[in-house]
């Protein structure tokens, strides 16, 4: 699907249809709470209501069932499609997925009413049962069909923003049922869609059999930090991709402009080598965040990113995120921090100075570096100065070069997770290359005494730090001896 799809069409055209006077005034009277509101109590009416569409087709678990409606809607063979997901919701009614593939596969067929009043009751469900992408997602899909969604937007941001009393970990409802066999199908037998579409449309906008909701919500990455207007700001430059199972999220090489939040589906992390297989790097799921290098700066894309599974995305622009952060002064302190803990999670899960410490360990130290954001052309460590302790590169750039008589000779450009200041730092000697900012650049510094009492708590980081040490010594070595230094691949040869 291109950028430009609207989110509603993920899956299929969507036929051109007459826009209901306004979803919003219909909502208004259709009795659902609002996520401020709160759940109200079951209907028993509801809970006994009977499915009139007799006998189902040859599946037998509820997985099997998702499969087999999902290959109908990606056919277009919305009927078919729509006739096995409103079965799923009755069969698994505390699954959301289901919910939302009807509201989807009710606008496929033009019926945008009953799929508004489906996306509307899945929002607020979905952020009162502690699943924010989900009530994100739907809210998103409403947002394209009705600009005029300040109600529903400002009920999620109150319960999901800064200062809200629900917000904190606890258990939530499941989504999804178990595997258990199901009773004997016939889904060869669809209704006519006059007769299936308003019982599919409120068996799902009803969730009242349902409704049992935890006390607390899990907080959502960045938002969550902010109060519930600038959360609303930031809402409004989220834009909602929804992608099939292949089709590429990012692709290795491109410039990065955005970062994402894996609302739903899975994605797979590959690094594309020239004359190599591809290499399988990470698998993500529901709540992933990837991508978040393009906060700091727009350097080409390290891997692609794939879909696995039909997903849908909330992707946010890097540009109109900053200038977001412009005009409301919270959501710019909100921003700085989210980076900083990604690309610190980032450093501890990458970096082999943490390799030896376990989770706990490695964020105890973390806390113990300071941070210093250091402008372009800016000396870290000037050549000949007192070894003060041990720096991170944290994101940015920064070139390594040594005075050899009247020349200065480039030994390596440093990179994310880079540790330098080694040398000097086990020898007490002073520092023997200048280290300079190439780009702008964030660097962790941990000084010498904190430095030495780490290496008595744990050996293996000493050992770590004294063999990086021996191996840039030996490179510098080679490096300054080459009859022409620019011949030799000099990204791993640093001295300081």
């Amino acid at each position: 699907m291109g950028r430009g799809t609207p989110p509603g069409a993920a899956h299929a055209p969507t036929p051109i249809v007459r826009r209901p006077p306004s979803l919003l005034q219909r909502d208004k009277t259709s009795g659902h709470p609002s996520p401020s509101e709160g759940p109200r109590p079951p209907c028993e009416a509801n809970c006994q209501r009977p499915w009139p569409f007799g006998t189902f087709a040859p599946v037998n678990t509820l997985h099997e069932l998702r499969a087999y409606a999902d290959e109908k809607l990606f056919q277009q063979d919305y009927p078919a499609a729509l006739h096995a997901y409103t079965a799923l919701v009755r069969l698994d009614p505390t699954g959301l997925d289901a919910r939302l593939r009807v509201a989807d596969t009710l606008l496929a067929v033009g019926e945008v009413q009953h799929a508004a009043e489906v996306y509307t009751a899945l929002a607020r469900h979905a952020a009162h049962a502690g699943y924010p992408l989900r009530a994100l997602v739907a809210a998103k899909v409403l947002e394209a069909l009705e600009p005029q969604l300040a109600p529903l937007v400002a009920s999620i941001a109150q319960l999901y923003g800064k200062g809200s009393e629900r917000l904190g970990r606890g258990l939530r409802l499941s989504m999804m049922g178990d595997a258990n066999e199901l009773p004997e199908f016939d889904l060869d037998h669809v209704p006519a869609l006059a007769d299936l579409t308003p019982v599919a449309a409120a068996l799902a906008a009803d969730v009242s059999t349902v409704a049992i909701y935890p006390e607390q919500v899990p907080p959502i990455p960045l938002f969550s930090d902010l109060p519930h207007e600038a959360f609303a700001r930031l809402l409004s430059e989220v834009n909602l991709l929804r992608v099939r199972p292949g089709q590429v999220v990012l692709q290795q090489g491109d410039p990065g402009l955005a970062f994402y939040v894996l609302a739903r589906g899975e994605v797979e992390v590959v690094r594309q080598n020239p004359d190599q297989p591809e290499l399988q790097l990470a698998k993500l799921a529901d709540g992933a965040i990837f991508g978040e290098m393009a906060l700091v700066s727009a350097q080409p894309r390290s891997a692609t990113v794939r879909a696995t599974t039909d997903a849908d995305l909330l992707e946010i622009d890097a540009e109109a995120l900053t200038a977001a952060a412009s005009a409301v002064p919270t959501i710019a302190a909100a921003l700085e921090r989210f980076t900083r803990e990604r690309l610190l999670g980032n450093l501890m899960a990458t970096s082999p100075l943490f390799r030896p410490l376990d989770r706990k360990q490695r964020l105890d130290l973390v806390r113990r570096f300071s941070a210093h954001d250091v402008s372009a052309g800016t000396a870290i460590i000037e050549e000949g100065s007192p070894g003060r302790g041990l720096y991170l590169l944290l994101h940015g750039q920064a070139d390594v070069s040594k005075r050899d008589g009247d020349e200065k000779v480039l030994l390596a450009t440093l990179g994310p997770t880079d540790a330098f200041g080694e040398i000097s730092l086990l020898g007490k000697e002073p520092t023997t290359a200048t280290v300079r900012a190439a780009t702008q650049c964030t660097v962790l510094f941990l000084s010498r005494e904190l430095f030495q009492k780490l290496a008595e708590a744990v050996p293996e980081i000493l050992d770590y730090v004294e063999e990086l040490s021996d191996q840039r010594r030996m490179d510098t070595r080679l490096t300054l001896s080459s009859p022409d230094v620019f011949e030799i691949d000099l990204d791993d040869l640093v001295l300081i």
